[in-house]
């Protein structure tokens, strides 16, 4: 069996509208719960998580919030954000493979359905490597280059997920036309076929 075997199998399985719909609402609901813990810090989170490239910007936005009180709000996150790299891999993966069936985009580019899931085990890896950094309550875990790695993985795992959520627009876009246009050529034929 080769690989574009088992991805058309797994994109003609996974591209089903029921489970479009369960992954989505657990998304939703995870997405939300997650951006309502952060509250106030996720701005910094993000910026961090992007940005961060030293020991010492770790160490100065965790000792921030250490003294704010925030950092109780970071470490809870964890709950949900640990699995929700599962939610959307496998939302996106669905979705795209929903459209990649409907539109009959050939098998060859089965490859691209693998993209959500690349960028959520890179957003695992760098989970793995902020529950290193918060290991020690005086932060000396984290230590050169893994503040790299981290964001490393996060900006690689961010540019895959603007890439995948671009295709899902596109190919939802391209699917709309394709309908109306259907539907127009019908509506067209049946007038012509009342005339006659």
């Amino acid at each position: 069996m080769n690989n574009n075997i088992s991805l058309n199998n797994m994109r003609q399985q996974i591209g089903q509208t029921w489970l479009i719909v369960v992954f989505a609402c657990v998304y939703v609901v995870s997405q939300v719960t997650i951006l309502i813990i952060l509250g106030p810090i996720e701005d910094a989170m993000i910026k961090l998580q992007t940005t961060g490239t030293s020991v010492a910007d770790y160490v100065t936005v965790f000792g921030t919030w250490q003294g704010s009180g925030d950092m109780a709000l970071y470490r809870a996150h964890f709950i949900l954000d640990d699995v929700h790299w599962i939610w959307y891999a496998a939302l996106f993966t669905a979705l795209l493979s929903r459209l990649f069936n409907r539109l009959e985009i050939s098998p060859a580019y089965n490859w691209f359905l693998l993209l959500p899931l690349a960028s959520g085990l890179l957003d695992w890896y760098e989970n793995r490597l902020q529950h290193v950094f918060l290991s020690s309550t005086d932060f000396s875990a984290i230590i050169h280059p893994l503040p790299l790695y981290s964001t490393v993985a996060s900006d690689i795992k961010w540019v895959l997920a603007l890439g995948y959520i671009v295709a899902t627009l596109v190919l939802a876009g391209r699917l709309l036309l394709d309908s109306d246009r259907r539907r127009s050529k019908s509506e067209h034929e049946t007038l012509q076929t009342g005339e006659q």
